[in-house]
């Protein structure tokens, strides 16, 4: 989740069909609670919180010189929406059951506990809601980010490992996107959903063949 050390060749800032193509990705309303985890100093949920007036965005850092930013440009935004987060390398920090959506932008790639992250990014996604993760492929050449597991292959996360490990939280992949981000690195966004309860199989029915066989009586079950 540590955006704040993403190189500066790598991030970049979100153009309007970008948030456009996210709001529709989310399947974001109005009223959408949602969470950007890793969020920098907060453009994009500044951006995406004007498409839910009625909604949240949590914004999620793990460096508090970058939560005083996203406070502050929030602020200078009119953002009232938006409710700062202080996150963990393991932990999101989000509460449980309280997101319709959830992105991480160039921020899979730096997880040094992904396992563990996923795990929380489950627990705070509400049944049937969305997870987005925008990242690329391994720079061929390039070194790994500091702690991350050794399977990345370089600076970046390929897509099998990202919907491995995700659906191993017990999200559900849904499709491969490929992402309007302008510059040299080509993104792809992974779409998942956390699935809906299984319905529990209807209850057998209470029949008189049944108080019968609870008083010890008499009666012929029912066809």
């Amino acid at each position: 989740m540590a955006a704040a050390i993403v190189l500066s060749w790598v991030l970049a800032r979100p153009s309007e069909p970008e948030i456009d193509q996210l709001v529709r990705v989310l399947a974001l309303t109005p009223t959408s609670s949602l969470a950007d985890v890793g969020a920098g100093s907060g453009e994009i949920s500044i951006a995406i919180a004007r498409h839910v007036p009625e909604g949240i965005v949590y914004s999620t850092e793990i460096d508090p010189r970058l939560l005083n930013k996203i406070r502050a440009n929030a602020r200078r935004a009119a953002a009232r929406n938006i409710i700062p987060v202080r996150g963990k390398e393991h932990d999101t920090e989000l509460p449980s059951d309280c997101c319709d959506a959830i992105f991480l932008r160039d921020v899979y790639h730096h997880l040094t506990d992904p396992l563990a992250m996923d795990r929380s990014l489950y627990l705070a996604m509400r049944p049937g809601g969305r997870l987005a993760i925008i990242d690329f492929e391994p720079i061929p050449g390039s070194s790994p980010p500091p702690g991350v597991p050794a399977n990345r292959g370089g600076h970046g996360v390929p897509e099998r490992v990202v919907s491995r490990e995700l659906r191993r939280a017990g999200f559900e992949f849904v499709e491969i996107i490929d992402w309007p981000i302008i510059r040299a690195t080509k993104h792809y966004c992974m779409l998942l959903r956390k699935p809906l309860p299984t319905k529990a199989p209807n209850a057998t029915p209470v029949t008189d063949f049944h108080r019968a066989q609870k008083n010890n009586s008499s009666v012929a079950p029912p066809d």
